[in-house]
C-alpha cells in the first residue's frame, strides 16, 4: 500500500494479482478446438499467467468502514517465461492475431473514448501487455469495500457485490514469484 495525502484525504494505491490458467484445446478466441479453422491456433497445453489490477482507494465520506476503489490500468503477463514464453506470444501477440469483428472492435473503441483506455500497440519483449485508463472506473456509490475487521496485517472487506476479500500484508524480504 501507498499512501499519499492530499486535501485531508488518505489516497491507498495498491495492486492486486490474480493468477490464472489459459485451458488448452481452445483457440485465442476461446472457442473449442473441434470448432476452430483449419488454420486457427489452439493452445496445446495449459499457460499460467498473471494480471494485475492497479488501482486506488479512498474512504467514502458517507460511510467510515468503506473505502471507495477506482481503477486505473493493469498489466498481462506469462508466469512461467523460460517454459512458456513462446507460446503465450502465440496466445497474446497483436501482430499475429486474428482480426477483430464489428462489436470487439466496438469494445475496443468505446474503451478508448469512454475510459481513455490507452492499450498496448506491441507485446513487449517479456510478453507482457499494460494498459492505463486516464478516467479510472470506481468510485463513491460505484465500487467500493467494507471494511469487516482490520490490523497492522490483516484485513477483511466486503466488495459491493458480496464477494469476501482476506489480505494480508506481504513481508517486504518476501518473493511471490
Amino acid at each position: 500500500d501507498v499512501l499519499v495525502c492530499c486535501c485531508n484525504v488518505q489516497l491507498q494505491c495498491y495492486d492486486i494479482l490474480v493468477a490464472f490458467t489459459i485451458q488448452p484445446n481452445q483457440t485465442r478466441r476461446g472457442t473449442d478446438k473441434d470448432d476452430a479453422a483449419a488454420d486457427e491456433y489452439v493452445i496445446p497445453r495449459p499457460i499460467e499467467g498473471i494480471l494485475t489490477n492497479q488501482g486506488y482507494a479512498v474512504p467514502d465520506p458517507s460511510n467510515n468502514n468503506r473505502l471507495s476503489i477506482w481503477f486505473s490500468g493493469g498489466s498481462l503477463e506469462v508466469l512461467n517465461e523460460e517454459e512458456d514464453l513462446e507460446e503465450w506470444k502465440k496466445i497474446f501477440d497483436s501482430s499475429d492475431a486474428p482480426n477483430r469483428n464489428f462489436t470487439e472492435y466496438a469494445k475496443v473503441l468505446a474503451a478508448r473514448i469512454l475510459l481513455g483506455a490507452h492499450l498496448p500497440e506491441a507485446m513487449e519483449s517479456d510478453g507482457s501487455l499494460s494498459f492505463v485508463l486516464k478516467r479510472p472506473i470506481g468510485g463513491h456509490g460505484l465500487a467500493y469495500c467494507d471494511i469487516l475487521y482490520l490490523d497492522e496485517d490483516f484485513r477483511i472487506m466486503r466488495g459491493h457485490r458480496g464477494s469476501i476479500f482476506v489480505c494480508t500484508r506481504i513481508p517486504e524480504s518476501c518473493s511471490l514469484f
